[in-house]
């Protein structure tokens, strides 16, 4: 019985302390990016503009994953992307993730893992910077494993951010 009681003790502690830093100050791993990417599932509770709020990067931390040029033009291009409020949510039937978990470095080596993830990546490996965790996840109803693809959630700076699709900018000129 105490023991159940101190689980419970330390659960909900352990709660309390996510919950006043944020989830995106989870730890660099793949158990870290989970419960990032658990926020958007479709039947998790809280508000999740908040929650993506939080994934928002500064320049320093778009410049911890990407050299120049490409850093800064991330950074302006995604302005308009953050700025729109555009909201990021699993259908009430998108109860499960599918996480790939990889580092930059095996990307930029060209590793199988890479082939989890989206084709542009392949285009921008040059510019990226190693040792950085780097996920894509998909928010999937039970037993499927297609659904909503979220790629670039990262882990700089202490905390998780979110930077999309990076290949676009390179495309866009």
């Amino acid at each position: 019985m105490f023991d159940r009681f101190v689980s419970t003790v330390l659960l909900a502690v352990a709660c309390l302390a996510a919950s006043a830093t944020g989830v995106s100050a989870q730890p660099a791993t793949a158990e870290g990016a989970r419960a990032v990417a658990a926020q958007f599932l479709g039947d998790a509770p809280g508000d999740k503009n908040a929650a993506l709020a939080k994934l928002r990067p500064t320049a320093a931390d778009y410049r911890a994953v990407y050299r120049e040029p490409l850093a800064g033009k991330l950074e302006a291009a995604q302005k308009s992307l953050w700025d729109s409020g555009k909201g990021l949510s699993g259908r009430p039937n998108q109860t499960e993730l599918v996480i790939v978990f990889a580092r930059t470095d095996d990307l930029i080596d060209g590793k199988p893992v890479l082939d989890e993830f989206p084709g542009g990546y392949k285009e921008i490996t040059s510019q990226m910077i190693r040792g950085v965790p780097i996920v894509r996840f998909k928010l999937v109803e039970p037993g499927k494993t297609t659904g909503i693809a979220v790629d670039g959630l990262v882990h700089v700076n202490g905390r998780w951010v979110l930077i999309p699709r990076p290949w676009n900018v390179e495309r866009a000129q």
